[in-house]
């Protein structure tokens, strides 16, 4: 089933775009969308898997067998310099019209890397090979690459203005850690998160779903979305490696699915109070890593 038209407008119906300022306004609680309408994974090893059939096709094979509708590449660095763009349509195309992935987020980390992605967007006239989401990956939290909260702002800044330059509109997404690098500016960094970005994946990354881990960092991101008035998309971003939740996944573990992670953040989270909830929205999970996820539940 094609999920998009091929007129100028992005047809996602199982995931939803970022919700509008005007959308914030009631001043509500907000409860957790359930079941989740995000569903997603990263792809690790994609360099190896993109242009092997039977790879592609068993990467694809196992995100319909569990449910995920969006997916997340790493490897565009590599798989770019070498230009092998054709594979990468080729992939896109038959990931969005033959297995219904929603949507697929291209991982970058430099404001040249989303420029490089933007350049082989605007040259694919079929939309579905295009990448759907600009996701950025740079942990400024832990310094790197050589990178304060000041360098991280003009990324931000450049793939926001990046994405929505795009015909149509990227979704513009980023991964957080902690909010460090300098210390002392959790208010303001969230503020600069809020202001850039249509959603944002908080990590809990812990051997079992634990929303008390993400709680602080939710109420920063609420409360400067409520100062900006708008409601902010979240994704619950779980890891599958061993020192965390491989076991709680693994078929000879505790067998819980992915689904099962973020009903159980679902449940804390609708339970919990906190300043800035009315405007933290939970839409879903993903899952870190492919390889790790794959391994729990073949």
């Amino acid at each position: 089933m094609a999920l998009f038209s091929q007129c100028q407008t992005r047809f996602t119906p199982d995931v939803p775009d970022a919700v509008t300022p005007s959308a914030a306004r009631k001043n509500t609680v907000q409860e957790a969308v359930t079941p989740a309408v995000y569903k997603g994974v990263y792809i690790d090893g994609f360099a190896t898997i993109l242009g092997n059939a039977t790879k592609e096709n068993t990467l694809l094979d196992w995100c319909v067998k569990h449910g995920f509708n969006a997916i997340s590449v790493y490897d565009l660095n590599t798989i770019m310099a070498n230009g092998r763009y054709a594979q990468l349509a080729k992939f896109n195309k038959k990931a969005h019209a033959t297995y219904g992935i929603a949507q697929i987020a291209a991982v970058r980390g430099t404001a040249a890397n989303f420029t490089q992605n933007a350049q082989y967007d605007a040259g694919r006239t079929d939309l579905q090979e295009r990448f759907d989401v600009y996701n950025l990956e740079n942990e400024w939290w832990n310094n790197g690459p050589a990178c304060d909260f000041g360098c991280y702002t003009g990324i931000l800044q450049s793939l926001k203005s990046t994405a929505k330059a795009a015909n149509p509109p990227m979704i513009s997404e980023a991964y957080i850690g902690w909010f460090l690098n300098p210390t002392g500016q959790d208010l303001y960094q969230a503020s600069t998160l809020v202001s850039n970005l249509d959603r944002i994946l908080v990590h809990d990354y812990r051997k079992a779903p634990d929303f008390g881990y993400m709680q602080e960092r939710l109420s920063y991101l609420g409360r400067a979305a409520q100062s900006q008035n708008r409601v902010m998309d979240v994704i619950v971003l779980f890891s599958a490696e061993s020192a965390f939740m491989f076991n709680y996944y693994s078929t000879k573990g505790q067998n819980k699915t992915f689904g099962d992670a973020y009903a159980a953040i679902v449940t804390q989270f609708n339970a919990a109070n906190f300043d800035g909830k009315a405007n933290i929205r939970l839409i879903g999970y993903q899952v870190f890593a492919y390889s790790f996820a794959k391994s729990a539940r073949p």
